[in-house]
């Protein structure tokens, strides 16, 4: 089937009618949701995955994401109808397919330089199935120019066939939220960007047959890319400001919460939170895709690089408020006791990519503190090399101090007094995401501190 010689509705029609095939090259966090709900709205679907481990489980009808709601019951179905199957071989699957969705991973190294080993790697498998007609859609996050520069001509070499003639291709930047995924993918608006006019009318029919959300086209992939930067570092940069208000205001004796809160009154505010830093996939790497373009392009993001490195500090600074806590109480850091509540990046999930709370962990255990961690998502766990304790009670026993890494939802209602009878008296309690009330923890006898508070 020549899917680039069809209209859209035939598209759509033949979505609908299971007379497409869709390899999905990737079954993370977002390309076994995509992969589930293109199954459900009726394609037939493979997906492609290097993890023997992975595509076991995809295949038993299970989901490898706990904390994504409604995720398991979606693969369950689409597995038992017979929509989806998963694969080890990449090439084989790309080999039935119309349509191949890229959703690999692309990591920073620890130069900070985008990786794209495995975008390489899945375009050589692709090539080896790829046929005239057939369409590559690149979801993973790459920086603006890569689908044009690295992506289409690796393509071209290994298929010998021309990007826009003899296939399409087309640039759809996930946009989802960890933890919010199937949501997010049928209620947010997906950008497409394609090589050609052909290319993007194709990637549009098939997103809106598949998840029925407005389908924003842009000039080419590279924008489309850009795009999906700039939503992101937009977040990174006004987080930063908000890290750098929080450490004047500390100084100054504000409370930048209230700050925050009293400027969001005004119609043209977006409130933006400082915290003990930002984590997850994105964020903590989005902006060195760009910064390297920039350096390519011989202009130089400075605005971009510095709120980066404001960001990765802030660890260190949520360090330090521990430091000054346990000194209020007479009490240093070694041989302290201290109970670290939340590990995650971001609330109520069960991920560690790139959370800040390591590197508080880490930095405390340097300074030869006694260090427990509770997380409702993690318990009994290992994380950062230590097993996470079954309950919060466990953790807090005989501490010296307390720190909140994580807002989630449980730790929104502790019970200050019940931890405060639990702890190793005087104790300090350092809030790095603004879950308590400062007033409320005083007023339990502890010693506080928390990022931007006074």
């Amino acid at each position: 089937m020549n899917i680039m010689s069809m209209s859209k509705q035939d598209i759509i029609n033949a979505v609908k009618q299971s007379n497409i095939t869709v390899c999905v090259i990737g079954l993370g966090r977002i390309g076994l949701p995509t992969a589930g709900a293109f199954a459900e709205a009726g394609a037939k679907v493979i997906g492609a995955d290097i993890d023997p481990k992975i595509v076991q489980i995809v295949n038993s009808g299970q989901s490898q994401f706990r904390d994504e709601q409604g995720l398991n019951t979606l693969i369950r179905k689409v597995v038992k109808n017979g929509r989806l199957r998963a694969t080890t071989n990449v090439s084989s699957a790309v080999a039935e397919a119309e349509v191949v969705i890229v959703c690999v991973p692309t990591p920073v190294d620890e130069s900070k330089v985008p990786d794209y080993s495995a975008v390489k790697e899945s375009c050589k498998e692709i090539a080896k199935g790829l046929k005239k007609g057939n369409v590559v859609i690149i979801e993973s996050t790459v920086g603006p120019g890569t689908v044009e520069d690295l992506i289409i001509p690796l393509l071209e070499k290994e298929t010998d066939m021309k990007a826009g003639v003899d296939f399409g291709v087309a640039s759809c930047p996930e946009r989802a939220d960890p933890g919010r995924i199937l949501e997010n993918l049928k209620k947010v608006p997906r950008i497409v960007g394609g090589i050609t006019q052909e290319s993007a009318d194709v990637a549009e029919a098939l997103y809106e047959a598949a998840l029925g959300v407005k389908i924003v086209k842009v000039s080419n992939p590279k924008t489309a890319n850009a795009v999906k930067l700039t939503e992101n570092l937009f977040r990174d940069v006004n987080i930063a400001l908000a890290n750098e208000f929080a450490i004047l205001y500390e100084k100054l004796g504000i409370d930048t919460i209230e700050v925050m809160k009293a400027c969001s009154t005004k119609y043209n505010f977006m409130p933006h939170y400082p915290g003990a830093g930002v984590g997850g996939p994105c964020l903590p790497q989005n902006p060195y895709y760009l910064i390297v373009e920039g350096v390519k392009a011989g202009n130089i993001p400075y605005l971009i690089r510095f709120a980066r490195e404001i960001n990765d500090r802030m660890p260190e600074h949520v360090v330090m408020l521990v430091a000054e806590a346990l000194n209020e109480v007479g009490k240093t850091v070694r041989g302290s006791k201290i109970a670290i509540l939340g590990a995650a990046y971001k609330p109520n999930i069960h991920d560690l990519q790139l959370t800040p709370v390591e590197k508080v962990f880490n930095r405390l255990k340097e300074m030869a503190a006694d260090l427990a961690i509770y997380d409702p998502m993690f318990r009994g766990e290992r994380v950062f090399g230590v097993k996470a304790t079954e309950s919060l009670a466990e953790a807090v026993k005989g501490a010296d101090c307390i720190v909140i890494g994580t807002a989630h939802e449980e730790f929104h209602s502790l019970n200050l007094a019940a931890i405060d009878r639990m702890c190793r008296k005087p104790a300090a309690l350092v809030d790095s995401r603004h879950v308590v009330d400062p007033s409320m923890v005083r007023e339990c006898g502890f010693a506080y501190r928390g990022v931007g508070r006074p």
